[in-house]
């Protein structure tokens, strides 16, 4: 009993050493978010554009132009993206008076509907109204600065991203190296690790680009046939949300539906958009995914679920948008390193874990 007592009071110490580490962490990783966030952009951005760089080595390019061309060809990229996107935000700027109006119309359909079935008067759903929006603007003032703060930080991530990405790709030897001098004894070991990682990356990223671009065509068809005002740009950013796994649908569904509201007479316009969105979903999440994408992160639902909610809580959205590809590149890790290999198979879709009882001396070990 004496025992019991002692191994049951080393477990609580364990237990509480590992609970307090982990709360240091997610706290450190919160502070720290304005630079991890896009110095992992520009990793995951940098094993995407690696490739080219090598090829651009081998005709016999400098490694500093080689690493600049590759990163050049990312930030037009962006630029043609960034000018697609601001050419249809100005179209729908210009609609916006005749939105307005249709609003007007929409609400007072609405307070005529409201007064006929629930006996509310108009002037008493237009107090309502007025102070919700009162609220809405007293409230709004913190949340501009918040914006703005936002927009701020925004614009400093874009811009430390092609910097980032131009020192890991010039460095990207010197690391490699650094790995190794940790532990010379495993240097295959750790050169296969890092080999794996950027697989995942490159796979990762290129397979969502063409998902995205593969979602914007199906979501686009959709709302043309429903006669969708700005049915390419709905499109669009309904798959960019869509790479936010389980919540995507939901938060991308919303500006189409509340566009059909606004500017079609017919309500069944706006459930038409949001079938759009779930069939598309549905289509993505059971053929487009599996096969472009397939098993490149090899996470489980549960553990990705489980990532997303926790990158969410602390960088926000970036964190929503880079947890699968860290979770993904954290279980190769696992994979190859003895003492975490039961992480690895709680995070992936492996049934059996007999297979991955591999020899010690195949695997990283840390002492």
């Amino acid at each position: 009993m004496f025992n019991l007592h002692l191994d049951n009071k080393s477990f609580i110490v364990r237990a509480t050493v590992v609970l307090l580490f982990l709360a240091l962490v997610l706290l450190g990783l919160s502070y720290a978010k304005p630079v991890l966030v896009p110095l992992l952009g520009a990793t995951l951005l940098a094993f995407l554009v690696l490739p080219v760089v090598r090829k651009l080595n081998e005709c016999c390019l400098p490694n500093w132009l080689s690493c600049l061309l590759g990163v050049l060809t990312v930030v037009l990229s962006g630029l043609v993206l960034f000018s697609f996107l601001w050419w249809q935000v100005i179209s729908f700027i210009d609609d916006l008076p005749a939105m307005k109006t249709a609003v007007e119309v929409k609400k007072k359909e609405a307070f005529k509907y409201v007064e006929k079935e629930y006996h509310i008067s108009r002037r008493q759903q237009n107090n309502w109204l007025q102070q919700k929006t009162d609220e809405l603007w007293n409230s709004g003032s913190g949340s501009t600065m918040r914006f703005f703060s936002a927009t701020g930080a925004a614009v400093a991530t874009f811009l430390l991203i092609p910097i980032f990405m131009f020192f890991i790709l010039l460095y990207r030897d010197k690391f490699r190296q650094f790995l190794q001098l940790l532990d010379p004894t495993n240097h295959d070991q750790i050169v296969e690790i890092f080999h794996r990682i950027s697989l995942v990356a490159q796979h990762y990223v290129r397979g969502i680009a063409i998902v995205i671009m593969i979602l914007t065509v199906l979501n686009t068809l959709g709302f043309l046939l429903l006669d969708l005002k700005y049915a390419l740009l709905l499109g669009f950013l309904a798959a960019v949300l869509n790479v936010i796994p389980y919540v995507g649908v939901l938060i991308g569904s919303l500006l189409p539906v509340g566009i059909a509201l606004v500017t079609k007479d017919s309500l069944m316009v706006a459930p038409g958009a949001f079938g759009v969105c779930v069939f598309v979903q549905f289509l993505e999440n059971n053929f487009i995914t599996p096969k472009i994408v397939g098993s490149s992160v090899n996470l489980n639902p549960f553990a990705s679920m489980v990532a997303i909610l926790t990158a969410s809580v602390i960088w926000g959205l970036p964190g929503m948008i880079l947890a699968i590809p860290m979770a993904g590149i954290f279980k190769v890790v696992c994979d190859y390193v003895v003492p975490l290999k039961p992480y690895g198979f709680l995070l992936g879709e492996e049934k059996d874990a007999s297979p991955l009882r591999i020899n010690a001396h195949k695997l990283l070990i840390w002492r």
